[in-house]
């Protein structure tokens, strides 16, 4: 095979002997330690752009929001160049993706399309406004062919289906007429769309093809879609709020953007002056994955034992890379990229223990990472680790602190 320098595919992870791989050892949870140090970044702002805090120990930390941390792990295994499929996908928009599934892979008239598509969104129990044809009320976490199995569900019930998406089109037009004149001609809100006298077979095709199946990402992480009769699946992993270990230090960054055109030449000015608020330090991550809850889910799939086990091994492969190497971007981009941990600690156990009482002593001693791994080394003797891999690397070449004999020290 001739590789091109031009070639940006990315070389495949291998499945087996990756140095996040602990599915060789026992216990019921996996467990990842990791300390990472970053340098004038904004990793994840609140309301304000300020990068979030916390208070521990009586000091103010970098914090870096549970939520942010996992919408991160979760857009890294949707493109960790596995080859699972089919990935997961989070959307509002699933009638409007459904409808331009009908329009271009059957050939579907667009004004027969929409009516159509949000009423097979209704018949999966997620709730769609007439007025707003287009999206569903709540966020759909579902396997990403959810579209284009929906619109072959809605292909071979079409002709049976006619008299039932003439009344919701005529429903949506009745909901998106403007209002009467004055204050008195208030609109009542349209009652959102029903799938009440669809064929029962075509219902529960519908409700299954939002099923979690064999989608890794959604066993691993949950979901709740209380509309759906088997919507709630419960998340197997617990993503802890990143924390300083180090005093917050957070600087302003004033910029400026030049005007190319400036008038013509005339005026010399900058075109945008403005701030933005960084942070710099080390701070401390903890996630755990209960192995006995992915497997659950992963079994409502009807596969065979042994199939389900090796989709479980998957994705706990995949989550602990997800896991160890990403980060919220936020302005990321425009702040540089982001490091690997420099000690990364993957693990089974028996409980899912956090490491965060050795930092509720700040670190005031710099460079913090050093003194950090050392304490988040010593800890982790209390923890009850059964065996796994630690990851070390030191930008300054130095040894790396004493371990649990169970770990295995790798390079990343």
């Amino acid at each position: 095979m001739t590789i091109r320098a031009t070639d940006i595919t990315p070389l495949p992870i291998p499945a087996q002997g990756a140095p996040t791989d602990i599915t060789s050892s026992p216990g019921p949870f996996v467990v990842v330690h990791s300390l990472t140090t970053v340098a004038g970044v904004c990793l994840n702002r609140d309301m304000s752009d300020v990068p979030k805090t916390l208070w521990y120990g009586g000091t103010e930390r970098i914090r870096v929001s549970s939520q942010s941390l996992v919408r991160a792990a979760r857009q890294y295994m949707r493109t960790d160049g596995s080859q699972h499929t089919p990935h997961a996908m989070s959307t509002w928009s699933l009638p409007s993706m459904v409808a331009r599934h009908l329009e271009t892979d059957h050939g579907v008239d667009p004004a027969d399309a929409s009516p159509a598509a949000a009423l097979i969104a209704a018949a999966t129990g997620l709730i769609v406004d007439p007025a707003a044809p287009g999206r569903t009320k709540a966020a759909a976490y579902v396997p990403e062919d959810s579209a284009q199995r929906l619109g072959r569900i809605l292909i071979s019930h079409w002709d049976e289906l006619s008299e039932a998406r003439d009344l919701v089109e005529e429903q949506i037009a009745e909901a998106l007429q403007p209002a009467g004149q004055g204050t008195s001609a208030r609109k009542t809100p349209a009652r959102p769309i029903s799938a009440a006298g669809l064929p029962s077979g075509m219902v529960t095709d519908a409700q299954a093809a939002l099923e979690p199946g064999t989608v890794e990402e959604i066993a691993v992480f949950g979901r709740m879609l209380a509309g759906l009769p088997r919507g709630k699946v419960i998340s197997a992993a617990h993503v802890a709020h990143a924390l300083g270990v180090d005093p917050l230090h957070l600087i302003t960054d004033d910029f400026t953007g030049g005007d190319d055109y400036q008038d013509g030449g005339v005026f010399a000015n900058t075109g945008i002056l403005g701030s933005q608020y960084l942070v710099s330090g080390t701070f401390y991550r903890q996630a755990a994955l209960d192995r006995r809850q992915l497997r659950q889910t992963l079994a409502r799939s009807g596969k065979p034992e042994d199939e389900v086990e090796a989709l479980a091994q998957s994705a706990e492969r995949r989550w602990t890379r997800a896991i160890v190497h990403s980060l919220p971007s936020a302005k990321r981009s425009r702040t540089g990229s982001p490091p690997r941990p420099t000690l990364a600690v993957i693990a089974t156990t028996d409980e899912a223990l956090t490491a965060s009482p050795a930092f509720e002593d700040v670190i005031h001693e710099q460079p913090a990472g050093p003194h950090a791994a050392a304490r988040l080394a010593n800890h982790l003797f209390s923890l009850g680790l059964r065996g796994g891999t630690a990851l070390w690397q030191s930008p300054a070449g130095a040894a790396p602190p004493d371990l649990p004999g169970v770990l295995a020290l790798k390079e990343y």
